[in-house]
């Protein structure tokens, strides 16, 4: 292992907390793409939850005006996350750790090149739709920390406001977080899966101190910059770090030789920066413009019964 990943890993903590500050998520499927590739998940994972349990409960409480109001939203998500991330727990116990790779890199790509186009299809029935995610999400997140693409997906097609969406998804995040950390503990004390180890614990003074200064540098980032416009930049950015870990990961699994891997790498950082500079200038156009209370994106189209 490099001797520098603890630095490496403080600094790309840090990076994180500064875009989970300013759009509300964004820690994990920053820093899980790159640590990885220092750290084994099961190493990494307990320590990262550890730290969001703090961090989602942290932003929740900022947004707490708004919990009433969005719970019926978040509610449908909330109820069926357990099954996921039982599975999970299962997954990161007992699955190759390549394996894993592969499947935290082929998730969030697609994912993330969504967000960054500005894909948007609402849900009709907004309350079956959180019934029907909510599994996959508790599973994602058991298994790989990463959460937020996803969510945003779903919670932002659904026309919410930027404190909305930032309320609900807290609600959310604070119930996977601590599922998913109450689910490592007891898989390691019923069933010896060594989740919750010394190595893991031994992350969390390297990323808590970047955590606290980066959430509120954040915060105050994004009162001087487009919403929108930033969340695509940050977007483009996780694309190019989630590229680099696929075709670093494909190596390991030896499905292509090295110099194969770098010309894929190369095509596809040259796709990402073309996809970057048509989205970000699609954002600049005044017609394009989002509003800095409102997301981007079509008008609710849910009945207020729906709401559950």
């Amino acid at each position: 292992m490099d001797p520098f990943a603890p630095v490496w890993l403080s600094l790309l903590a840090f990076f994180a907390a500064l875009i989970n500050g300013a759009v509300g998520y964004g820690f994990s499927s920053i820093v899980t793409p790159v640590a990885i590739l220092w750290y084994t998940n099961k190493i990494l994972n307990p320590a990262l939850v550890i730290v969001e349990v703090a961090v989602n409960c942290t932003l929740l409480l900022r947004e707490r005006r708004l919990i009433r109001q969005t719970w019926g939203r978040a509610r449908p998500v909330v109820t069926t996350l357990f099954p996921g991330v039982i599975l999970g727990t299962i997954g990161l116990a007992y699955l190759a750790v390549n394996d894993v790779k592969v499947i935290v890199y082929a998730t969030l790509l697609p994912l993330v090149l969504l967000q960054l186009v500005g894909f948007y299809r609402p849900f009709k029935n907004e309350r079956r739709g959180g019934l029907a995610v909510g599994p996959g999400i508790g599973f994602l997140y058991a298994l790989t920390t990463i959460s937020g693409p996803p969510l945003a997906l779903f919670l932002r097609n659904q026309g919410m406001s930027k404190n909305e969406f930032r309320c609900a998804i807290a609600q959310i995040r604070v119930a996977e977080s601590t599922l998913t950390l109450g689910t490592y503990f007891a898989f390691s004390s019923l069933f010896g899966a060594n989740l919750i180890t010394l190595p893991s614990l031994s992350l969390l003074p390297v990323l808590v101190l970047p955590v606290v200064v980066g959430i509120p540098l954040g915060t105050l980032l994004l009162r001087s910059v487009s919403p929108e416009f930033f969340r695509r930049f940050v977007m483009s950015i996780d694309a190019l770090l989630v590229s680099y870990g696929l075709s670093r990961v494909a190596v390991a699994m030896k499905w292509v030789s090295n110099e194969a891997s770098y010309l894929a790498l190369a095509v596809a950082f040259a796709a990402i920066g073309v996809l970057t500079w048509i989205s970000l200038n699609a954002i600049r156009r005044p017609s394009a413009e989002p509003s800095r209370e409102e997301p981007p994106g079509p008008p609710p189209v849910w009945a207020p019964t729906q709401r559950d």
